[in-house]
């Protein structure tokens, strides 16, 4: 029996291609699965969710990924439900010996632990401090914290050895290598994170990007013109690059 496409060919005609079924967002949180990258961070995972303490972001991203060609993480980030919680873990961090690289009123970066064993594998390590400043929330629960981050990609945290909390959408962008926006904190830094994780593989669409734009549209004249101004300086003062910090807070 002829089918209705040799049909078509037969007198010359190309069947109609079938449209790509287009990916609708999803909203709330979903399960996801732990792959990887487990075994390196076990001594850590123990340190941190003994003291109620959280691990979110990139590196969790990296374990839970579906993709065959991975993004590996640089460092592996810590956030605390409140200031308690951090105090623990920052005495516990310094009773294991790590070392502090850099810190500032955003974070404490500690060096990698090339000569630890027992966290060989292990990337460094950023405690982030608690706070809620303005759209900036790095404290309160897992939800809490991830409704703040960025790019869907990111917005997941490990609740045990086999499985993740993440943004319904996550499988689907991490697979397809896709930037979705969800928070714009600054229109600046968000510019710079797209830059930076195009360089990984990922690009946000022109919706997305679109954004960014009519982000900065709507930001007050102050706010830009103070933006604009640091950008182009050559040699801002410290008291100028906190500021600016302030403005442009942002955690991966």
């Amino acid at each position: 029996m002829t089918t209705h496409e040799e049909a078509l060919e037969a007198l010359g005609k190309k069947p109609k291609e079938k449209k790509k079924e287009t990916y609708i967002s999803q909203e709330g949180w979903k399960r996801v699965p732990v792959y990887r990258g487990f075994t390196e961070i076990s001594k850590l995972y123990d340190m941190v969710y003994k003291r109620n303490g959280i691990i979110l972001g990139g590196y969790v991203r990296y374990m839970c990924s579906p993709c065959k060609k991975l993004v590996q993480a640089g460092d592996i980030d810590v956030y605390s439900p409140n200031t308690a919680v951090f105090n623990h873990l920052l005495e516990r961090f310094g009773k294991a010996n790590f070392e502090v690289k850099n810190q500032n009123d955003l974070a404490i970066t500690y060096k990698p632990f090339e000569r630890d064993h027992r966290m060989f594998g292990c990337p460094k390590v950023q405690l982030v401090k608690p706070m809620e400043e303005g759209v900036v929330v790095t404290q309160g629960d897992m939800e809490t914290i991830l409704e703040n981050f960025d790019f869907t990609v990111v917005r997941i945290g490990l609740m045990n050895r086999d499985e993740a909390r993440a943004d319904a959408d996550f499988l689907h962008d991490e697979a397809k290598k896709f930037l979705r926006i969800n928070n714009i904190h600054c229109p600046i830094s968000t510019l710079y994170r797209i830059m930076k994780y195009n360089r990984k593989g990922y690009w946000p669409s022109s919706k997305q990007v679109l954004k960014v734009f009519l982000d900065w549209d709507g930001r007050d004249e102050e706010y830009k013109m103070k933006i604009i101004e640091f950008l182009a300086k050559e040699d801002p003062t410290q008291d100028e690059i906190d500021e600016l910090e302030k403005m442009m807070r942002v955690f991966d």
